[in-house]
């Protein structure tokens, strides 16, 4: 398996079926629409959409997925430009120059640009995982039992760096790989933890999980807020960006490009970052940085090119290593779960057309948002007049309806209510619900390879050392766990 021309080739015949063209359509809108209402959150839209695609093929389940995916990190730019509120976190710079550039009148001009940065940032990044993604997957190959266990624990340990606290990330991690154990022991088939309940011999369903940590959850908290209906700014003309424009702004999307690459390849690094990361560096070596936050077109140009940038570097660990690059990336592994593809690099040599298909339907759906961006731009001034307070309801409901509907079953459906109060409450306490969600996908992957590798061993964890890959692993991970403590008592060291 080598990167070549089969990755723009192999699943041209899936998406080109028009079912699948009709999923990416409604994706694309229903992406932008959740993009740009405040509280309706990327990964919110995606796990909301999840149960609605349990009887699709893969492919046209991810082309619903993708479509709302990249078309919401694009839609927050809308929310942050006409309210100044980011329908998403990695809309958050983008209000500093945004909403400034609309209350001089200038609010289609700076939709304009967004839209266009947003889809040359995407652009870029799909045809970025469509050449790299191979190379990981082939080199991940040779990994053996020991190499995947290391890889797990990095991954968790990466969400859990990034958690608001590092000990409540660790808690809300082994929670998640608590989680994990409920069903029949992978190696002996012993049933654990299911008190009886045949629902729980094959483990907790994971898409009542996800839809009440990341949905349920954030409904209630929006609802909490009380938010109701917004006020617009309704002045929008002149949408379309002139080519000189694009040509002054070239040099700033050349220098957010490689930010959001860089940043989306980390594991559990993320837009936010990434557009926190470019907006920074494009202030810093601006000739006049007192313009930012003041209504810079700039300042829109490198935040919007680097957080869709990062949307491909995001899928690359996903779909190589399991690893999910942000919190979206990890509902997206429970989607491929859900349609029976496991991530990893046998996915690339098993399923190579619905990989392929996969890269195809990021450079769509970033075609899509561009062209319903610049279209529809006027059309979200209505949208944008929603009351949330009927809005966010009405989403609880199709949360549980939709929950219900995969299996039948009411037991989900209090997995799903238990599970989305539980966020919440998570939430009010500032405990991140990534590393929750990471454990129970991982928690499996770890254990068996662990078990496997120790009884290759016979019993000795010493060998996790002895592989270069495996220990450089777990090195990683450890310096990272400790990297704050470590750098709070240099910064103590360096005062006295």
């Amino acid at each position: 398996m080598t990167t070549g021309l089969w990755v723009f080739t192999d699943g041209l015949g899936l998406i080109l079926d028009p079912n699948v063209l009709l999923m990416l359509a409604i994706g694309v809108i229903a992406g932008i629409i959740a993009g740009a209402l405040p509280g309706l959150t990327a990964t919110m839209a995606v796990a909301v959409m999840i149960p609605l695609t349990y009887h699709m093929s893969p492919v046209a389940a991810f082309a619903l997925l993708i479509g709302t995916w990249l078309s919401a990190i694009f839609g927050g730019s809308i929310g942050a430009i006409l309210i100044n509120i980011p329908g998403t976190s990695a809309a958050i710079m983008t209000t500093l120059d945004g909403y400034p550039m609309a209350k001089s009148g200038e609010a289609g001009r700076a939709i304009g640009i967004a839209t266009v940065c947003s889809f040359v940032g995407g652009l870029v990044s799909a045809v970025f995982l469509a050449l790299f993604a191979p190379v990981v997957a082939l080199w991940a190959l040779g990994f053996g039992s020991w190499e995947y266990a290391a890889l797990a624990i990095f991954g968790l340990g990466m969400v859990v760096y990034i958690s608001p606290s590092i000990p409540k990330g660790i808690l809300a991690g082994l929670f998640g790989l608590l989680l994990s154990t409920i069903g029949t022991d992978p190696m002996t088939a012993f049933p654990r933890y299911v008190f009886g309940q045949a629902y729980l011999l094959n483990g907790l369903e994971l898409v009542p999980v996800m839809i009440g940590l990341f949905g349920l959850a954030e409904v209630l908290a929006v609802l909490e807020r009380q938010v109701g209906t917004m006020k617009p700014i309704e002045q929008v003309s002149r949408v379309f960006p002139s080519f000189l424009e694009l040509r002054r702004l070239l040099p700033t999307i050349l220098r957010a490009l490689p930010v959001g690459l860089v940043v989306g390849v980390t594991p559990a690094a993320g837009p936010t970052i990434a557009t926190i990361t470019a907006y920074g560096l494009e202030k810093r070596f601006s000739r006049q940085p007192e313009r930012f936050g003041k209504g810079a077109p700039e300042g829109i140009a490198a935040a919007e090119t680097a957080n869709n940038a990062s949307t491909g570097g995001d899928m690359v660990p996903m779909m190589t290593l399991g690893i999910p690059g942000d919190a979206v990336t990890a509902v997206l592994i429970g989607a491929l779960l859900l349609h029976g593809l496991r991530p990893g690099p046998q996915l690339f040599m098993e399923h190579r057309d619905v990989v392929s298909a996969i890269f195809l339907l990021m450079i769509l759906a970033n075609i899509g948002f561009l062209v319903v961006g610049l279209a529809g731009c006027r059309l979200f001034v209505q949208i944008l007049k929603t009351p949330l307070n009927i809005l966010i309801p009405t989403i609880g409901v199709l949360m549980v309806v939709g929950t219900f509907a995969i299996r039948n079953s009411v037991f989900d459906v209090g997995v799903l209510l238990l599970l989305g109060g539980l966020g919440y409450l998570m939430g009010k306490v500032n405990v991140a619900t990534a590393p929750v969600i990471l454990g129970l996908i991982l928690g499996p992957m770890l254990e068996s390879n662990l078990r496997r590798a120790l009884v290759i061993a016979g019993g000795d964890p010493s060998t996790f050392f002895l592989r270069p890959v495996s220990a450089l692993l777990l090195l990683a991970t450890v310096l990272l766990l400790s990297s704050r403590a470590m750098l709070a008592c240099w910064t103590r060291w360096r005062a006295r």
